[in-house]
């Protein structure tokens, strides 16, 4: 178990395009959420920040964090969360992405650079900010674009030193995104 990295899991968005708190679906008998737990675990231990206004992810026994200033999307979130967070390597992901492994995430660790801000992840050119390891010095970039009202994510991280990794195919189905309820229909199936 590695003390030194905090995971941080991003569950406050909207869910417009799914309509139902995402992290909270059920896949095969769990929720989203406890999917990406198990996986975070043998990483980070218990040292696992939920970011959400939601109380049900209390239940999970992890720390929740509330957004500091609301309504500011990812930007917010990891705002947040980076403020909550004592570590300077912070693993973080989305709510969305239940089939992520330890695997995974143990090769997405061990490939980030500590001089880096940001190491995220690619598969066919489609980058994923929120598959990801953010410094935490981080928090005073995002404290700076909230207050300019700069919330794009990826624009951030283009400010920043940063590296953007290619996924190997092996792991390519475990970064997909779950939105939607056609997504999800087709996860379940």
């Amino acid at each position: 178990m590695e003390k030194n990295i905090t995971a941080i899991v991003l569950a406050g968005g909207k869910s417009e395009r799914m309509g139902t708190d995402k992290g909270l679906l059920d896949l095969n008998g769990k929720p989203f959420i406890k999917h990406i737990c198990e996986a975070l675990e043998p990483i980070v231990g218990s040292n696992i920040l939920i970011v959400s206004g939601n109380k049900e992810y209390d239940a999970f026994g992890f720390t929740r964090v509330e957004d500091i200033i609301e309504n500011k999307g990812p930007v917010g979130g990891l705002y947040a969360a980076l403020n909550s967070s004592k570590t300077k390597v912070n693993l973080v992901l989305s709510v969305d992405v239940p089939l992520v492994s330890t695997e995974l995430l143990e090769w997405l660790v061990a490939s980030h650079e500590e001089t880096l801000m940001v190491t995220q992840t690619t598969i066919e050119g489609k980058t994923s900010p929120l598959i990801a390891i953010y410094d935490r010095s981080m928090r005073v970039v995002f404290g700076e674009h909230i207050a300019g009202k700069q919330l794009k994510l990826r624009t951030v991280i283009e400010d920043v030193k940063h590296q953007t990794i290619v996924v190997p195919e092996k792991w390519s189905d475990q970064i997909q995104n779950i939105n939607t309820q056609e997504e999800y229909q087709n996860l379940i199936k």
